[in-house]
């Protein structure tokens, strides 16, 4: 089985996670000194806020291994940590707390150097899938059943500006560019991620303007010539959108043209998103509505 994001993203995260826990643990066992020291400890109260401290923090953790884990073993072996036996010196109820914080931390840490290397990392072929991009995991989550009801016969019924300006606020860019006759492409900018890596990732875009459903070659300008700008970006991920279906010769010019650029030693993908595709995006971070 392979992971739901890249292994890079997936141990920086845990590795955060991990760090966090030391952190809240470290605040907790501060807060414990300072008010017993001052006589304002009050075991019921501050053990119930110390637990919420944990409870809060246990909940990330699993919500972020949902996100990195195909199964739920990881989260049952953080649940059910290993807690040595043997008592307590002091407050019972608090002393218990943190050495099962501890744990829990712990083995998180555990599971971060075991459980990673069981899996298999992204693929990285030529061709990538939108699930496969890191920039838009949320989409992971969103099945073609989900947006169905989005769609007439594969067709999204959304402008190319306004799907431009959803993906502008996905990834995070902040300057809206104007469509226009000549340009190299729609959209150009390094705030892809793929496996945990930046990739300079160039656009073109296609709306309901093209007049029909499916998109071929002959609508991306004369002869295609769109696309043979789209490859004159000094970008490394070709991505070709539509709010419709996609044709297949047109998929098959892009990735000849992306075998050449890799033919030549250059670093080299192309992402196609469909209408179905591009509904399940703008779905999965609350553009449809």
């Amino acid at each position: 089985m392979r992971l739901k994001i890249s292994m890079a993203s997936a141990n920086e995260g845990l590795i955060g996670l991990v760090n966090r826990g030391y952190a809240v643990l470290e605040a907790i066992k501060l807060d414990y000194s300072t008010r017993k020291e001052a006589g304002t400890y009050n075991r019921e109260s501050d053990i119930r806020r110390y637990q919420e401290q944990l409870n809060q923090w246990g909940n990330e953790v699993v919500r972020r291994m949902t996100e990195i884990f195909p199964t739920e073993l990881e989260h049952n072996l953080f649940r059910n940590p290993e807690i040595p036996l043997g008592s307590v010196p002091g407050d019972i109820a608090y002393q218990n707390l943190i050495k099962y914080f501890g744990c829990l931390i712990r083995g998180l840490a555990m599971i971060r150097q075991t459980s990673l290397p069981e899996y298999t990392d992204l693929p990285i072929e030529d061709r990538l899938y939108i699930e496969d991009i890191d920039s838009f995991q949320k989409v992971r989550d969103i099945n073609p059943a989900m947006v169905a009801a989005f769609l007439k016969s594969g067709f999204l019924n959304w402008s190319e500006d306004q799907v431009q300006l959803a993906l502008e606020q996905i990834i995070n860019v902040s300057f809206h560019r104007k469509d226009w006759g000549g340009e190299v492409n729609d959209l150009c900018t390094a705030n892809v991620i793929v496996n945990g890596t930046r990739r300079i990732a160039a656009f073109l875009l296609k709306g309901p303007g093209i007049g029909k459903r499916e998109m071929t070659i002959a609508d991306c300008g004369k002869n295609g010539d769109q696309i043979v700008r789209l490859f004159t970006t000094p970008a490394d991920l070709f991505v070709v959108q539509h709010v419709g279906p996609i044709a297949d010769f047109l998929v098959r010019d892009v990735q000849g043209k992306v075998a050449e650029l890799r033919a030549q030693g250059r670093v080299a993908h192309f992402l196609v998103i469909d209408g179905q595709d591009t509904a399940r995006l703008l779905h999965a971070y609350g553009k449809l509505q």
